[in-house]
């Protein structure tokens, strides 16, 4: 198991603006990473590379700069929307450009396994859940159709729910979703921060899933905000918890998505915390094994 982090340690800055790909990859590597997962959310609303016109020449000169500099890519975050039938037309078609984009530049950086959010459920619909899983299928099949073209596989994370159902929050939802798509390039993601929600004990989620685990986003929060933060920082209990994906066999990355830690910080302070978050995740791989 490797330790790695999200570009999005250095994504967003106070400006409004978006840093490169290529510089967040050099100072994610500077506080000691060498494995990352790039994240092409911004996208949706005009920002990162992968908006660009010349994206594919960004994406290309990225990973040459990766290749140079000794750094992979296995992980990948997609664009993401709660609800793609209720955004505007125009937005819709953003949404699958930046979708279609996302998955050939996983698959240009070599990445294993793109993070996709399954959809919540059409109202009426939550506590259906082959209604829910047709959903899915339906709505994510360009996407699992061009990854499986590229070679990335697509790993459907576990979502947030709080006061009503959501499809996905569970264990068992993605199991039923993953084994509907009966193809071994599908899997799960975890995230830790958004199961602390509802499992104070995240172990039996973890259990469940199995060797369906392909992925990891790891984070901690207070159970009531989706905080975004380093392990300990929050009310996961790390000691108990990690332990169990070594129980599991788990052979995917423990990478951190961590950034609301850098936010709202000036530019200049986040390489030292990107620096304290990689001696958080070397003691957290500390106690998997």
């Amino acid at each position: 198991m490797q330790l790695s982090t999200s570009t999005n340690f250095f994504g967003y800055r106070l400006d409004g603006g978006y840093t490169s790909y290529k510089e967040s990859l050099n100072r994610c590597k500077a506080a000691g990473f060498r494995v990352l997962d790039v994240n092409f959310c911004a996208a949706l609303n005009g920002l990162s590379d992968l908006s660009k016109d010349h994206w594919r020449e960004l994406i290309e000169d990225l990973r040459n700069e990766a290749e140079k500099e000794g750094i992979i890519f296995t992980q990948s975050h997609p664009v993401f929307t709660r609800r793609v039938d209720a955004l505007p037309e125009e937005k819709q078609e953003v949404y699958h450009e930046m979708m279609r984009r996302s998955i050939i530049a996983s698959s240009i950086l070599g990445v294993k396994w793109a993070i996709l959010h399954p959809a919540p459920g059409r109202d009426g619909e939550e506590f259906d859940l082959d209604a829910c899983v047709k959903e899915n299928l339906e709505l994510h099949a360009p996407a699992l159709e061009l990854a499986k073209k590229h070679n990335v596989g697509i790993a459907f994370e576990n979502m947030i729910e709080k006061s009503t159902r959501r499809f996905a929050s569970r264990a068992a939802d993605l199991v039923a979703l993953i084994d509907a798509c009966n193809d071994s390039g599908i899997g799960a993601c975890w995230d830790f921060g958004h199961g602390n929600f509802i499992f104070k004990d995240q172990r039996d989620e973890l259990r469940i899933l199995g060797k369906r685990l392909k992925a990891t986003h790891v984070n901690d929060n207070n159970g009531h905000e989706d905080g975004h933060m380093f392990p300990f920082h929050g009310t996961v209990n790390w000691q108990e918890l990690l332990p169990v994906l070594a129980e599991i066999g788990y052979e995917g990355d423990f990478t951190f998505e961590t950034h609301k830690e850098f936010t709202r910080l000036p530019d200049p302070l986040k390489d030292l915390v990107a620096q304290s978050g990689y001696a958080i995740g070397r003691y957290c791989l500390s106690l998997i094994s």
